[in-house]
């Protein structure tokens, strides 16, 4: 046995085993499952993984868009019954990830499931003893229909070209609308809806499936890809939450132009560059997904610009990638974003060989980003409306001016270096390593110089090189983006006090603070402004959260982003769209306190970092697997009494993870489920906000405890040396609070005062 195993015997006996089991399918949905409100018409989505979605609500047969794929809807709802019909208005109604269900007074039930990369949808209806079943499909226009003993087959309507066929797992008799009614009583009918590009490829899909299970075989696949990794707290709602939220981002990849993750529904069904990679992490990384991942990275690369004669987008991956669109690369940080997931995939998969395919996309882009971008202090220039914050006055002025070199820019812009230097050392090309490297050092000396005042940081600086001290959520990405430290800890400390202090809602992170004249308490507001004016004032963005929980989570005020983090927990339950998260919510709350969403009604990146938050900046997990090493930065919150973990990494490993909290110590199980010994490494919070940093080893196959209380750390009987790894900031950030949105009054705010305030000041060239 190892050295670092002997002991254990008795702390074993401290905790139960760990869990081997992954939660039973029925158990596992049973727990998800959103129950409306009776009569309440709710929202919810589902994805077909492939090019098409289903929009829906609760307690109606037909509202809703129905199954999109591109830009056709193929299915808008549906009807079932026996004697009479089911009446949805009803029904106590469920919402899944793959659909919903909905049981009836009289014991009837219904089901539906989109069915993951099948272009197929499953309808279940039950009932009672001695009567007939139908399902009824609402299809849109159909063409010429064709039938044969156990099948119709619609051809697509003028202007259509998907194919429609309905398939029943009984004998049934099926009309010219494609109502399905079994022939004789039953007790259950199970309907099939497929779509292909040609008959017998419907016809066939249809068959085939509704010979299955295939709503059966739909929870297994969806239970199989939602517990690859898992996180059980002690707080039951947080733990459905982050399941939806995994859930959630899931339904955004796509295979419509290669593997991709869609931005957001309805209307940004696109690969965006930018979004793809800030959600890559919570939607495909925690999970475990490591091909999708990938797979995502590989088709992205195929998009690269390498055009010749070069242009000044030379090297940039695509801003969007779209049907029916020239591919564009406006965007300056897409690039870096995809860089840094390059290798945080590696870090997760162990896929060193992947380096060799990133190297090949680094060198056309530090080229083309050196030669036309960088400035001569190392900073990274950019137009004013290349960052996120990228609305544009018809497409010309930019609403929220961030040029030419924005802070998070810069951030990103290190960490793309530091990244590209990794790719070249692997490559063997040390020489361009060590040009990356001298630049990201370049970077980083100038930076502080330039953006900080000792005070305050910079948002942004000027054509003139003047400060924009504007207080908005980019400099919080100073202490989430980065590898290591892009700026001195003391100065993240600083940026983390000034930007939470200032905007930090119960709900969200403001864009602006609500103390700027240019602040917008509400985004759609047509009486004074168009809603792309308030887009980046002050309009609140899902997915600034997570950077913002990363921030708090590092300098120990993990309570307070757990009670951000529950307030998101409740809008992905019961806010808007059931298990997802809108892209926006209005800055200031409505009458009586209720939170406004706004923008697309499901959005990849706000789900996404939800998901991310619990994995990497709670239990803290980053498997650092290029130095064989499994890392842990772990911010538990005071609320959890215990959390059981599956983390996923290298090549179908895992680490199992069960914590405990006993008085003020913490127990932490660990137990690696692969072929390989780990080095595992442990930075945790001490009771004074420092962290101290401990590393031991652990065999596969075995169980080991780790008990830290006060500053120290043990596994099993043995004490194990504690290093000073961030000392404490609580003094320096002080006591946290929600920012108290402001009551929304027009005439208190200067953007208010008139029609079109920020439009007139930004066409006069008069904005600062």
């Amino acid at each position: 046995m190892k050295r670092t195993v002997f002991g254990l015997a008795a702390a074993l006996a401290i905790l139960p085993a760990l869990a081997s089991q992954r939660p039973g399918v029925d158990a596992f949905f049973d727990a998800m499952a959103i129950k409306a409100a009776p009569g309440q018409q709710a929202r919810f989505v589902a994805g077909d993984n492939v090019a098409g979605y289903f929009e829906g609500f609760t307690h109606a047969s037909a509202k809703g868009a129905g199954y999109v794929v591109r830009n056709e809807t193929l299915f808008k709802g549906y009807r079932t019954g026996g004697a009479v019909e089911n009446m949805r208005a009803d029904a106590i109604e469920q919402v899944l990830p793959y659909g919903h269900r909905a049981t009836y007074a009289n014991g009837a039930t219904e089901e539906m499931a989109l069915l993951s990369k099948k272009h197929a949808i499953a309808i279940r209806v039950t009932g009672t003893a001695g009567s007939k079943l139908f399902v009824k499909p609402l299809l849109p226009a159909q063409g010429h229909l064709t039938r044969d003993a156990d099948s119709v087959v619609f051809a697509p309507a003028s202007g259509g070209s998907w194919y429609t066929a309905v398939a029943a797992d009984r004998p049934v008799d099926i009309d010219n609308s494609g109502e399905v009614r079994t022939r004789a009583a039953a007790r259950a009918l199970n309907v099939i809806i497929a779509f292909g590009s040609t008959a017998d490829q419907a016809r066939q899909r249809a068959r085939t499936l509704a010979a299955g299970d295939a709503i059966g075989d739909e929870r297994l696949a969806r239970h199989s890809a939602l517990t690859r990794s898992s996180l059980t707290t002690s707080d039951a709602d947080y733990n459905r939450a982050l399941n939806w939220a995994k859930a959630g981002s899931q339904l955004f990849v796509v295979e419509e132009f290669g593997t991709g993750i869609w931005a957001g529904l309805p209307w940004f069904r696109d690969n965006w560059g930018r979004d793809t990679f800030i959600a890559l992490p919570g939607t495909l990384l925690v999970s475990g997904q490591f091909d999708d991942a990938k797979a995502v990275l590989s088709n992205f690369a195929r998009f690269q610009n390498l055009r010749e004669p070069r242009d000044k987008e030379y090297g940039r991956i695509p801003n969007r990638v779209a049907a029916g669109d020239s591919i564009i690369f406006n965007t300056v940080d897409g690039t870096p974003w995809m860089l840094r997931e390059a290798v945080e995939y590696i870090q997760y998969s162990g896929d060193t060989a992947f380096a060799a395919q990133m190297y090949r996309l680094a060198v056309p882009y530090f080229e083309g980003a050196i030669a036309n971008y960088m400035d001569q202090d190392g900073l990274l220039v950019h137009d004013s409306a290349d960052t996120w914050m990228d609305a544009r006055i018809e497409n010309k002025q930019p609403w929220s001016a961030r040029g030419p070199r924005a802070v998070e820019i810069q951030a990103l812009w290190y960490t793309a270096l530091q990244s590209g230097a990794y790719l070249a050392t692997q490559a063997g090309d040390h020489a361009r390593a060590a040009q990356w490297s001298a630049l990201a050092r370049r970077t980083q000396a100038s930076f502080l110089k330039l953006y900080w005042d000792g005070r305050t940081m910079a948002d942004r600086l000027r054509e003139d090189g003047s400060r924009d001290t504007k207080v908005r959520p980019n400099q919080l990405m100073l202490v989430s983006i980065p590898f290591d430290d892009f700026v001195a800890p003391s100065v993240q400390a600083q940026v983390t006090r000034n930007a939470v202090s200032e905007l930090l809602y119960p709900y969200g992170i403001a864009s602006l603070s609500q103390n700027d004249p240019y602040f917008h308490p509400r985004h759609e507001n047509p009486a004074f402004h168009h809603k792309d004016a308030a887009y980046h004032q002050g309009t609140i963005w899902g997915w600034n959260a997570g950077f913002t929980v990363t921030a708090l989570n590092r300098f120990g005020y993990q309570d307070l982003s757990w009670a951000l983090t529950q307030n998101l927990g409740r809008q992905i339950l019961g806010l808007d769209t059931l298990g997802n998260m809108s892209e926006l919510l209005d800055a200031l709350p409505h009458e009586n306190g209720q939170l406004k969403p706004s923008g697309t009604y499901a959005q990849s990146w706000s789900v996404a970092e939800y998901a991310r938050n619990g994995y990497q900046d709670f239990v803290g997990f980053r498997p650092q697997l290029m130095a064989n090493t499994l890392a842990f930065a772990p911010a538990i919150p005071a609320a959890w009494s215990h959390f059981d973990a599956v983390l996923p990494f290298g090549a179908g490993e895992k680490i199992d993870v069960q914590f405990k909290r006993q008085g003020s110590s913490q127990r932490w199980r660990l137990r690696i489920k692969g072929n390989a010994e780990r080095k595992v490494a442990f930075t945790f919070i001490n009771p004074d906000k420092s962290r101290s940093h401990t590393e031991f080893t652990l065999a596969p196959g075995r169980d080991a405890v780790l008990t830290l209380a006060n500053g120290k750390a043990s596994l099993g009987a043995r004490r194990l040396m504690v290093a000073p790894a961030l000392p404490s900031f609580a003094a320096t950030i002080g006591a946290l609070h929600f920012q108290t949105p402001k009551t929304y009054r027009a005439e208190d705010f200067p953007m208010l005062q008139s029609k079109d305030v920020l439009k007139g000041i930004v066409e006069r060239n008069e904005y600062r």
